[in-house]
């Protein structure tokens, strides 16, 4: 499958991300070079939405098909002069972590090391933008330790524990990934340093959106689901009950990767009623997460490896 022709059809009205993900499985299973060829599988279409299906049809017209990919090629250009490679679905440097979502995105576009994308022990820290002054603490401890034992950390590169996450990956000198709406346009602006300084340590931009995608709230949960797809486990450090980072704890318990929280009650907080925590402590009390503390790393270790090791039997369809 060429790049060109996954942008082709991306671009086209009606073909979202949910009909390019099935087209991209029925050009892998057919063995398919072009967009063009989708026209000789005929009733396997019929995984389309109609509107989906008329679409494709119209594209598979020679004036159509050529404005496309015309389209595409200048948009390919654009990509490699911004240094941003394309990776789609079932290809080699695609994430075979992220195989497990139920909407695994059809399309990577990636800025810096794309070897990061074939570890199995990337972990995911997260947390609220609002953050305490604790749960900053309690990240750059939680991240030392990870990093200690060699895992990669993935966090979403905005403001508070995410930010935290990312700095002290950089200080511990351990890979860190970033997902982000958009390589290239950096939100929230005051992180396009941080995003930089990831680039120039052998770090990871990643987005299932093309630059210059307008950003709306929707697309941070999207990118939530992200997260946890990269990772083996997923520590959520400070979230209020509907906070944002609950996104990024559903997609991990959907996929069965485990999810833990800080032990609010030995962490030293001075207030077990603010709100930040309030959704970590929920999870922790309904059992949907594993409380920890810094004795129980070692555990933790033994478990993400084990989870890693898993994660690496997976395979694209």
């Amino acid at each position: 499958m060429q790049v060109i022709d996954l942008l082709a059809l991306r671009n086209t009205k009606n073909i979202g991300d949910d009909a390019l993900l099935k087209l991209i499985r029925l050009m892998r299973r057919n063995h398919l070079d072009n967009f063009e060829s989708l026209s000789t599988v005929g009733p396997q279409l019929d995984v389309l939405s109609k509107p989906a299906r008329t679409a494709l049809h119209s594209l598979f017209s020679e004036e159509n098909s050529s404005a496309a990919r015309n389209a595409a090629v200048r948009q390919t250009d654009q990509l490699r002069a911004n240094n941003i490679t394309v990776v789609p679905y079932g290809s080699e440097f695609y994430p075979v972590s992220l195989t497990a979502l139920k909407k695994a995105p059809p399309l990577l576009f990636c800025k810096g090391n794309l070897s990061l994308l074939k570890s199995t022990k990337n972990v995911a820290v997260v947390g609220s933008r609002n953050c305490t002054k604790r749960g900053e603490v309690i990240t750059q401890r939680t991240v030392a330790a990870l990093a200690k034992s060699n895992f990669n950390i993935v966090s979403g590169l905005a403001l508070g524990i995410d930010a935290a996450a990312h700095i002290a990956a950089l200080d511990c000198k351990t890979p860190t990934i970033a997902v982000v709406v958009d390589v290239d346009e950096i939100s929230p602006a005051k992180n396009r340093v941080l995003a930089e300084k990831i680039l120039d340590h052998d770090g990871l931009l990643v987005a299932e959106n093309p630059p210059n995608t307008k950003v709306i709230p929707a697309f941070f949960a999207k990118r939530d689901r992200i997260q946890s797809g990269l990772s083996c486990g997923v520590f959520a450090i400070e979230t209020a009950v509907d906070g944002g980072t609950m996104h990024a704890v559903k997609a991990a318990q959907e996929i069965n990767r485990p999810v833990y929280v800080p032990d609010a009650a030995r962490a030293n907080y001075e207030d077990l009623t603010l709100d930040v925590i309030s959704g970590t402590q929920h999870l922790a009390l309904t059992r949907q997460a594993i409380a920890y503390t810094g004795a129980d790393y070692d555990e933790i270790i033994v478990c993400l490896s084990d989870r890693s090791n898993q994660i690496m039997s997976l395979k694209a369809t």
